[in-house]
Formats: C-alpha cells, structure tokens, sequence
C-alpha cells in the first residue's frame, strides 16, 4: 500500500470515527432540542392560559390592580401618572385599548403586552426581577431583560432551559458559569449579581434556574461588524485588547472560556468591549467535561479543542481571539465552510492560518504575522497567554493613534500645552517586567520617555536622579511596599507636584482610597486596557501642568504685589507729603492775612479727628466713612475758609458788622477758594481723592441741611460729607471764639445754641454724634484756646 493510500486511509477512518461520535451526540442533542423548545415556548408565554387572556368584563381597576399584585405593573410607576392620565387608562374597557395605553406611558413593554394579550403572564416576574424583554435563546438558556424590582435597575437573567435526559449534568454546567463569573471582577467581563431558583406556585411545574448579570446595552461584536463593515485597525485592535484583558483576569483564576466568538462579546455604545456567556468555561484542575467532548463554535474553535474540550488551556482562548480579530477587521470568519462540519473540522486541524491582507489589502503585514501566532495550529507556537496578545496589539493603536495626530495636526502622545523642548517623564515601578513593558509601550513617545524601576529604592533613586513627571506605582513591591514608596515622595519637599498612579491587582477599594487619602493622586485596578492607562496618565500630567502653571502664577503675582506694595508706599508717601505741605502752606496764608491763629487751625484738625473716628463706629455711616476717609478729612479741614484769601481787605478785616452788599460778597469766598483749588487739581490728576475733598469742603461747609445755605443751596445727603462734617466743626468753633462783633461763648451756651438748629442746618446724625462727643471737643478748644 502506497503512502498516499495509508493518508487517505487514515484520514478515512478518522472521519468515520468523528461520524460515528457526532451521529451519537447529534440524537442527544436532538432530543434536548425537543424538550428544550418546548421549555423555551412555554418561558416566552406560548402555551399557556391565564387570567391574561380575558376581556376586561371585570372593572378596569380591578384588572390594573390585579397586574400591580401581580408586580407587573409597578404600583410607584401608575401612581406617578396624573389623574387625567389615569382616568383615561381606566376608561378603556377592552384589552386591545388597555394595552396600548399602558405602552405608551411606560407601565409595561410592548414584550409584555404580547404575553398579556395572548393570555400568558406566567414567569413575566420571577421572585424580585420583572421580565421586560426576550434578548435571545441558545440550545439550553433563555436570556431576558428584566427590572429588579427593589433596586429599579435592569438586569439580564439567563434562564435555564433543560430536558430531564441530562438534567443534573446541565444543571451543573449552568452553575458552574455562575461560579465562574462570580469570580471575576474586571470593567470587560459581564458582572454576576445573584442566581437562584424559582418555583411558581403550580405544583405541576419545574423549578427554573437563573442568572442575574449586568445589562449590557448595545450589540454583540458579530452585528457590530455586519452593520458597519469591517473595521479599522485601532478600533478592532482596541476591542481585542479589551478582551484579552478580560480573559487576562480569567486565566489569573485559572479559567478557560473555550467560545470566545463574536456573538459573546458585547459592545456598548461608549465602545467598551464586555465579555459574555461562561457557559463552556472550565478551570484547568476542573474535569467536568468528558474527555473527547466537542465544546464551542467550529468557526472560531482551536484545534486542539476540537480533538478534546477538556484539554484546553488559555491559548485555546487565544487562536478564538484572533479568529475574532479576523472577523473584525475582515468582516468574514477565517474559515469559510465548504462541507461537512466533521471534514472542516479535519481541515482545520492541518490548515494554515489564513492571511487577512489577501481579504483587505491595506492592512499591515504586522498585523497579519500577528494573527498567524494567534492562530498557531499548536498552541506551543501561539502567544502563550492574554497579555503577550495585548503586548503583540500595543503598536498598531500606537500607530493608528499616531496616524490621526498626523492628520489632525497633533504633536503629542497627550495633548498637553507644554514648551516644545519638555518631554514628560514617565516612571513604572512594578516587579513585573510584563506590566512595565505594556506600560511602555502603551505611553513611550517622542514626546513621553518612561523609566523603570522593580522595587522601592531604585523608584526612589530614579525619582531623585531624573526628575519624573509622573509615577506609576505598583502596590505589591518587593522590599518595600508601594504605601512607603508613596510616603516618602510625599514627604520630600523637592517634588511638590509629582503625580502618583498607583495599581493594584488585588488591593480593595477601601485600600486605594486609603492610598488617595496617603496622597496618590489616581489609582487603577489590573489588569486595565490601553485606553484606561493612558486616559489617567493624561488627566494626571494635565493637573500637574495646570498646578505648576498656577504655582507660577502665584508666585509672579506674589512678586509683581511687593512691588507694587512698595511702589504704593513710596507714593503715598509723597503724596501724603504733598498734601500737608500744601495744608500748612494755606494754614501760613492764612496766618499772615491775619484770618486765623495758629491754635485755631490745630483745634480744626483735631475736631475732624474725632467727629470723624466717631462716625467711623455708627452704622449710619458705616462703609462710607472709614480710617483713610477720617485721615483726609483732617488734612483738608484747615484750609476750609482759604477763599477768603481772595476779599478786599475793607471787608477781610472790617472790625464792624458788615452791611448786605458786604455781606453777598463775603459769601463768594466758598466758590473763590473752590476755583482755585479745582485749577490745580486740573494739572494733578493723580491727588483726586484729596483734591475732590478739599473743593467739597471749601465750597459746601456754608450749606445748610434744609437747603437754605450758599453758595448752592444743597439740602439732606446732597450735601457733600465731608462738608456736613465741617460745618458742625466750624459753628462749634466759631461760637467758641471771641469776635469783634461778639463775644466768647462758653461749652454749654455753645452747645444750647446749635441743639434747637439742628433740624434746619446740621445733618441730625451727625449733630448726634457731635452731642456724644462734645465734652472732647470742649477739652480741645481748652487745650488750645485763641
């Protein structure tokens, strides 16, 4: 016999063995088919009677109640609808107009509607979860969309639809994924939440098993592509490293999937990729699967499981997930089918990896000697597990990423606005070799440079010698815990704004917050995607630029108000020198016309001195009158009657009364001395304060509170303050010293003689303080008499 006819030989009996194995298991399973439909049928309603089904011959209410007891209806949401809305609800009196209404306002689904018109309400609740929707069906599982009831959240429950041929074998296999999933914690993997089993009150029916997961909205990867076509580079790569994170956590528990396919995985509508259906998955030290067993979906299964289910491992795993990255950016399986599943089956045990650039031309030819390992017929020659796949995947997002800075004009890894000769410094400090070449890799740019470290004091070494913009901090490190790495940085005065990332893989969230509180500045869980590092990394340099830039700031502002402050100083000083060296130069004038004796002109400043420290305190001037206010006023008092500077010396120093021509001419000296004043103020802008004081007091201090005095005939507020201020001062002074016309009055006469005028010339609050405080000014007219 040639050697051509002992390969056909062989090859023959090979397939008559696999015939031989699936023809048997074909009939099991055709025959849980047969039960299994008619457990899926009656699970979706068909089949059943109940009080669904009858007209609403009943009351309304008493139907809309009997759905509320029923919890399909839940009371909160009927309760929540106006009275309007209800009435209208409960004037339907045929099912077919009950229906729709209740759809409408979002009382049940358009799924429950059917069960309710076929007369089938049977499992729509199921103990704390209500059935909102039908999502899909397998050969021994049902999955619907439901509420749980207490939380209001949606879940998805998996619903177990099995024959009584091999009952206790389905069963266990169905809470195996239970345990399996409920083991996994990881943002792409399905999150288990509860898993029970539900007993109607029919003694007749069979109990149901469940599986409560999260929801996951959005669509399976398989109709993700066939909607969109194949899909770009990073896109497909970044949906694929997600996954091999995921199953980076399930090979870390030591399981296998072993139906890793497109119709497993879920993609929401942010693009986060999750990981469903654990139902073929096995752990290694598990046998659970007969030796010999064909498990999973011929399109996507690796070789090796399908010569035995049970002696897979993780890279079985690996050649589905290329399969599904040939899937995603080919938009065809790697195997088309051209016969029977058994001769694919053997085909596929000796066959090649197919090349995705002979489907899609443009694709890298990287990407293709990637899909090759993936794809490996002996799992020895594939990626051993998940992380090398995510490692082997990093630089086709890096160059996809890079590609559309280049077309958007972008420069940097991360868009961060910094001088074009800074480069961000980057520190890994993980004992793990793999875990800081992924981190790399995933952040490394022209613009990024990453250092490594293993252990705590070389992390510390590396952050003294090199300065690092950023540190990502492993908790578990060997010699020296992260916590005391993390400790020490913080309590170095020279690295005020170094960022600190700490990781974990098995560090609870009470522990991460801890780190945040110890001074971390962020914290991720492994194993974590590209996407997820380097978004933290980027809002970490982010925050640490902006804090430097703020730091800056601070400073310079710092700087720039000494130097004003001094510069201030320096002014106020002159200027404060400029206004009493003008004071005394009226007081001199003054002086040497013979208006006012020197004792006078202190007595002024002292008076405003204290009327004006006193109306500082009173609430009616609060806000208006404060310490530089109370410093002006005593600078510019003195010179209050300096206009007089400008009468004829006939009228300046008659010794008589003066007649009423006299007298109209010597009440000019208010608008006399304001001209002159304003004249200088007109070539000294930057004294305004002062100047516009000085005017109001000159012109205004003859005003009277009733609007009778000169020169404008101001009245009440309109009246300038600092003028209503001197005009007291100025009678209390007047009436205290001797003329030549009158003769000196004493504290008290004085004091009788300006109470009974107070409504007609002095402002009444002032007058009130002035009362309050008389005996002080008696004390300083004492002090410094004429």
């Amino acid at each position: 016999m040639s050697d051509c006819d002992l390969l056909l030989s062989a090859s023959a009996w090979i397939e008559f063995s696999w015939s031989i194995r699936r023809i048997s298991s074909l009939l099991k399973h055709l025959q849980r088919i047969e039960t299994s439909m008619t457990k899926i049928l009656l699970l979706d309603g068909v089949g059943q009677a109940d009080f669904g089904r009858r007209e609403c011959s009943a009351p309304p209410e008493s139907y809309i109640q009997d759905l509320i007891s029923a919890a399909i209806v839940v009371q909160e949401d009927w309760e929540r609808l106006s009275r309007s809305i209800r009435d209208n609800v409960l004037a339907c009196s045929e099912l077919d107009q009950l229906l729709p209404m209740l759809t409408q306002h979002r009382l049940i689904t358009p799924y429950q509607a059917r069960r309710i018109e076929s007369g089938t309400v049977s499992g729509l609740v199921m103990g704390n979860y209500r059935i909102l929707d039908r999502l899909g069906a397998g050969g021994m599982s049902v999955v619907f969309k439901a509420e749980q009831l207490a939380l209001r959240r949606e879940v998805a429950i998996k619903v177990l639809v099995s024959s009584s041929l091999e009952e206790p074998k389905i069963i266990s296999r169905f809470r195996s994924e239970i345990r399996a999933v409920a083991k996994l914690q990881h943002p792409n993997i399905v999150t288990a939440i509860d898993a029970g089993v539900f007993s109607n009150d029919d003694p007749q029916s069979v109990p149901t098993h469940y599986f409560v997961m999260e929801y996951v909205p959005g669509q399976d990867l398989e109709e993700y592509v066939r909607e969109r076509g194949a899909l770009p580079v990073d896109h497909a790569c970044d949906l694929i490293q997600q996954i091999a994170s995921a199953l980076d956590e399930a090979n870390a528990h030591q399981l296998v999937h072993r139906d890793i396919k497109p119709s497993n995985i879920r993609v929401t509508p942010e693009g986060q990729a999750k990981l469903v259906d654990f139902g073929l998955a096995r752990q290694w030290e598990s046998r659970q699967t007969q030796t010999g067993t064909v498990l999973g979906t011929i399109d996507f299964m690796a070789p090796e499981q399908a010569r035995d289910a049970a002696a897979v491992d993780i890279r079985a795993d690996v050649y589905a997930l290329g399969g599904t990255l040939f899937w995603c950016i080919t938009g065809h399986v790697p195997f088309p089918a051209v016969g029977k599943p058994i001769a694919e089956l053997i085909r596929r045990m000796n066959q090649a990896p197919p090349s995705a650039r002979a489907i899609r031309g443009d694709l890298p030819a990287e990407l293709d000697t990637v899909l090759a390992r993936m794809m490996a017929n002996n799992p020895n020659d594939r990626y051993q597990n998940p992380r090398a796949v995510i490692s082997a995947l990093l630089p086709f997002l890096k160059r996809a990423s890079a590609r559309r800075e280049s077309e958007t004009g972008a420069v940097e890894l991360f868009p961060i606005e910094r001088p074009v000769d800074i480069s961000q410094k980057i520190l890994v400090v993980d004992d793990n070799p793999q875990i800081r070449n992924f981190c790399r890799l995933a952040l490394e740019s022209p613009d990024a440079s990453c250092d490594e470290a293993s252990d705590g004091p070389a992390a510390l070494a590396a952050i003294d010698e090199h300065r690092p913009d950023i540190v990502l901090l492993d908790v578990d490190l060997p010699t020296m815990s992260g916590h005391e790495v993390l400790k020490r940085i913080r309590a170095n005065p020279l690295h005020p704004f170094l960022k600190v990332i700490m990781f974990s893989g098995r560090a609870s969230p009470n522990e991460m917050a801890q780190a945040m509180f110890n001074g971390a500045d962020d914290y991720l869980t492994k194993p974590f995607s590209v996407n997820q590092l380097q978004a933290h990394v980027q809002a970490a340099l982010k925050l640490k630029v902006a804090q430097e830039r703020a730091d800056d700031l601070q400073r310079s502002v710092i700087t720039v108000r000494h130097e004003l402050e001094v510069a201030l100083e320096s002014r106020d000083r002159e200027r404060a020198t400029a206004r009493e060296t003008m004071a005394a130069v009226f007081e001199r004038m003054a002086r040497l016309r013979s208006l006012e004796s020197a004792n006078h002109m202190t007595r002024m400043r002292q008076y405003a001195r204290r009327l004006g420290e006193e109306a500082a305190t009173a609430s009616h001037f609060r806000g208006t009158i404060d310490a530089a206010f109370v410093e002006l006023l005593e600078c510019c008092i003195p010179a209050h009657d300096i206009g007089m500077l400008g009468l004829p010396d006939h009228i300046l120093l008659k010794p008589g009364k003066l007649s009423d021509e006299e007298r109209v001419l010597m009440q000019t000296h208010t608008i006399l001395g304001a001209e002159i004043i304003q004249s200088v103020a007109n070539q000294n802008e930057m004294a305004s304060g002062f100047f516009k004081m000085l005017i109001d007091i000159m012109r205004h201090h003859h005003e009277n509170y009733d609007g009778h005095g000169y020169p404008d005939g101001l009245a009440g507020d309109s009246i300038p303050l600092a003028a209503r201020i001197a005009k007291i001062i100025d009678v209390y002074d007047a009436l205290r010293s001797p003329r030549s016309y009158k003769p000196r009055l004493s504290h008290p006469v004085a004091l009788r003689v300006m109470s009974p005028q107070s409504a007609r010339l002095f402002d009444p609050n002032l007058l009130e303080l002035f009362v309050r405080t008389s005996h002080d000014f008696d004390r300083i007219y004492q002090s410094l008499p004429d």
